[in-house]
Parts: structure tokens; C-alpha cells; sequence
């Protein structure tokens, strides 16, 4: 009876020093995940914008309102910067969703992010 004990005990300390160098793939899969996630505000992001210009346009009734808007943001990064920019001005998540039409959820995201990227 001693002997099986002892056993399952040195098995369970080889098992948990074996569990220290096996590849953690969770973090493999939080990355895709938060890849992902990111490519997809973006594309949210710019379609929001498109709408919005599609709705000056038609409430203005010219083309002239299509000319007049600032660049699209093309990248993550500048979506990153700009909410960040936002947050250390000391705005709200509310504000921050407002300027830029995302969802407070979408700014929260971001701002994680922004903050493990320092």
C-alpha cells in the first residue's frame, strides 16, 4: 500500500515538472483570437465611416460631402493610436466610442491592448 502511494506521488511530481516544458498552445490561440478581433474592428471601423459618408451624402444631396471627409484610418495601428490618444487625454470609454463609432466594447478591447503593448 506504501509503495503504490509513493509511487502515484513521484509520478504526479514527474507529471508536474513535465507540464512546465510542454508548448502552451492557449497562448497560440489567444493570439489568433486577438488578431483576429482586431482585424475585425478595423473592418467595422471603416464600414461605419463608409456608411457615414453614404448618409452625409444623401442627407446633403451632392458629391461634394464625399470629397470633403478626412482619409479613411487603413490600419489597426492608427485605430490603436488614435483611441489611445483619446484615453491618456483622460476621455471617457462613452466619448472615446462616440469620436471614433466604435462600441464601448470595441474601445475597451483596444485599450487593453494599448496597454499591454507598454
Amino acid at each position: 500500500m506504501e509503495v503504490v502511494i509513493i509511487a502515484l506521488f513521484v509520478l504526479a511530481i514527474l507529471l508536474l515538472i513535465a507540464s512546465f516544458f510542454v508548448k502552451d498552445r492557449t497562448k497560440d490561440l489567444e493570439n489568433q483570437l486577438e488578431s483576429f478581433s482586431m482585424t475585425f474592428m478595423q473592418e467595422i471601423y471603416q464600414l461605419k465611416k463608409k456608411v457615414t459618408i453614404l448618409e452625409e451624402e444623401i442627407l446633403s444631396g451632392s458629391e461634394e460631402a464625399y470629397y470633403t471627409q478626412t482619409p479613411q484610418k487603413n490600419t489597426t495601428n492608427d485605430l490603436l493610436n488614435e483611441v489611445a490618444a483619446y484615453y491618456e487625454a483622460g476621455y471617457s470609454i462613452e466619448k472615446i466610442a462616440d469620436l471614433t463609432t466604435l462600441s464601448e466594447s470595441e474601445v475597451l478591447g483596444l485599450i487593453a491592448t494599448y496597454q499591454r503593448k507598454e
